[in-house]
C-alpha cells in the first residue's frame, strides 16, 4: 500500500466552513430532534456537521407522508425535474464535492468524478420518463377477432419506497436510488449511512428547489439499529432497495420478507491477466481498480490471477505503478487516494 501522510495543519475551505447542523427531512419539512449524531471527516478528524437522529415515530411519520401523497407529475415535469437537478449540481460541483471529500474522506479527484456520475443518473432518468411505456395490442389477430386495438397504460403501483444507502459513494448511490423513483412517479423514504449523510440531504434541499414535490422523498438521518426494522417492516412500504455489505443484505432479505427487495451486495471482482495481455495496460487497469475511490466500491478488484508466464513483469509494473500512486490529504487536488473512512466496512464490500 502507497505510504500515508499525517494530516496537515492548514485550514482550507472545507474545513474552515461552519459546522452543518442538519435537521430531518421528512415531506420537505426540516424536523428537528433532541438528539443528533456527529459526522467527522475521516482524515482530519475534525467535526463536519451534526445530524438529527430519527425515532420510530418519525420513521411512521415519514411514510405516512409519503403514503398520502398521490403523484400526479406529468413525463414532461419529471423530466424537468430531473434536467433542473443535474443543472443544479453542475453548477454547484466544486461546492458538492468538497462537502463528499469532507464527510467521506474521497479524494477530491473521486469526489469531482462523483458528482459527475449524479448529474448523469438523473440526465438518465429524465430521458427515461419520457419514454412512453405503453403497449398497443391488435385484436383481429384470429378469425374470433375483432377490428379493434387495445391500449395499456402503466402506473406506479407502489406504496413507498424504502431505500438505504452505503457509505463508498454518499452523492452517487443515492441518486441511482431517487431518479428512477422520481422518473416512475414513485415516493421514496431514503435511510443513507450514518457516515455520510450530509450529502444526501443536500440533495434533497436541490431536488424540492428543482420542483419535486416534497411529499415524494424524505430523509431519515440516526442510528439504523433504532429505525431500520421499522423501515423494513412497516405495511406500507411496499418495496425495500439497498446497497451495501453482504451481512446487512441478509439480514434485509430475512426481515423485509414479502416485500419486493432490490440487493445490491458488490462482488469479489478479479482481474484476470493472461500470458499474450498487454502487461502494461493491466497493471495499470489492476492499480486504478485497487486504489480509486479509496478501493472502496463494489466494483474495486480485489483478486488478481495472472498467468504463471507473465506473473513477474506483471507484479513489477504493479508494485511500480502502486508507488506512483499519490496518498495523503484528500483536498490536495494531486492526491489519487483518500482516506479509508472505515476499514471493516470496506472489507465486507
Amino acid at each position: 500500500m502507497p505510504t500515508s501522510t499525517p494530516p496537515r495543519a492548514a485550514a482550507d475551505a472545507v474545513r474552515a466552513q461552519d459546522v452543518r447542523r442538519e435537521a430531518l427531512r421528512i415531506g420537505g419539512t426540516r424536523v428537528a430532534t433532541e438528539r443528533s449524531s456527529e459526522v467527522f471527516n475521516p482524515y482530519t478528524r475534525s467535526l463536519v456537521g451534526t445530524v438529527a437522529c430519527a425515532s420510530v415515530e418519525d420513521v411512521r411519520r415519514a411514510i405516512a407522508v409519503g403514503k398520502s401523497f398521490r403523484p400526479r407529475l406529468t413525463r414532461y415535469e419529471r423530466y424537468r425535474i430531473c434536467y433542473q437537478t443535474a443543472e443544479a449540481l453542475r453548477a454547484r460541483t466544486e461546492e458538492i464535492a468538497n462537502l463528499i471529500t469532507a464527510e467521506s474522506g474521497l479524494c477530491k479527484k473521486d469526489s469531482l468524478y462523483e458528482v459527475g456520475r449524479a448529474c448523469d443518473v438523473f440526465l438518465f432518468a429524465g430521458n427515461a420518463a419520457l419514454q412512453d411505456d405503453g403497449q398497443i395490442f391488435s385484436c383481429d389477430l384470429t378469425a374470433h377477432g375483432k377490428r379493434r386495438k387495445v391500449y395499456t397504460l402503466r402506473e406506479p403501483l407502489l406504496g413507498v419506497i424504502c431505500a438505504i444507502t452505503p457509505f463508498n459513494h454518499p452523492l452517487n448511490q443515492v441518486a441511482h436510488k431517487v431518479a428512477p423513483s422520481i422518473a416512475s412517479n414513485n415516493r421514496m423514504v431514503l435511510k443513507p449511512s450514518e457516515k455520510t449523510p450530509l450529502s444526501a440531504l443536500l440533495l434533497a434541499d436541490i431536488l424540492y428547489e428543482a420542483g419535486l414535490p416534497p411529499e415524494m422523498f424524505s430523509v431519515l438521518t440516526g442510528d439504523p439499529r433504532e429505525i431500520a426494522d421499522e423501515l423494513l417492516t412497516h405495511q406500507d412500504v411496499d418495496l425495500v432497495t439497498f446497497t451495501g455489505g453482504l451481512a446487512v443484505g441478509k439480514y434485509i432479505a430475512a426481515k423485509a420478507v414479502y416485500k419486493r427487495q432490490v440487493l445490491e451486495l458488490g462482488g469479489n471482482d478479479p482481474i484476470i491477466v493472461m500470458e499474450d495481455a498487454d502487461i502494461a495496460e493491466a497493471a495499470t487497469l489492476a492499480a486504478l481498480g485497487s486504489y480509486k475511490n479509496s478501493g472502496q466500491r463494489c466494483t474495486a478488484i480485489k483478486r488478481m490471477l495472472v498467468h504463471q508466464a507473465v506473473a513477474e513483469p506483471f507484479t513489477s509494473l504493479l508494485l511500480e505503478k502502486t508507488r506512483a500512486v499519490r496518498y495523503g490529504d484528500p483536498m490536495d487536488p494531486d492526491t489519487d487516494m483518500g482516506t479509508v473512512i472505515d476499514e471493516a466496512a470496506a472489507r465486507s464490500f
